[in-house]
């Protein structure tokens, strides 16, 4: 069995892997392409159709009451999302494949 220092275990502290894997999601973390502006989490989809339908967010996110609460709450952000991107300009056009 190999030391916990050759390891990357807690006595060791990282490994070089970890260490460099760090460093490089570090260096990309400030690119705009690594970021999704149409990611929603659940509680935000869960106000909105809340605020849309006029109700508390207790019932939308209600697991006892008719149906799935996975299927409402992803139908809630399909519908958010469509109207998004409808307000967002559209993408730039892609580069051609094959050409630098």
């Amino acid at each position: 069995a190999r030391p916990a220092a050759e390891a990357g275990g807690a006595a060791g502290g990282t490994s070089s892997f970890k260490r460099k894997r760090e460093e490089a999601q570090k260096a990309q973390a400030g690119s705009s392409h690594n970021w999704n502006p149409l990611f929603m989490r659940a509680d935000a989809v869960g106000e909105a159709m809340a605020e849309r339908y006029g109700v508390d967010k207790r019932q939308v996110l209600d697991s006892e009451g008719g149906g799935s609460l996975a299927v409402r709450l992803a139908q809630g952000e399909t519908h958010l999302l469509s109207r998004a991107r409808e307000w967002l300009p559209p993408p730039p056009p892609a580069p051609p494949l094959g050409r630098p």
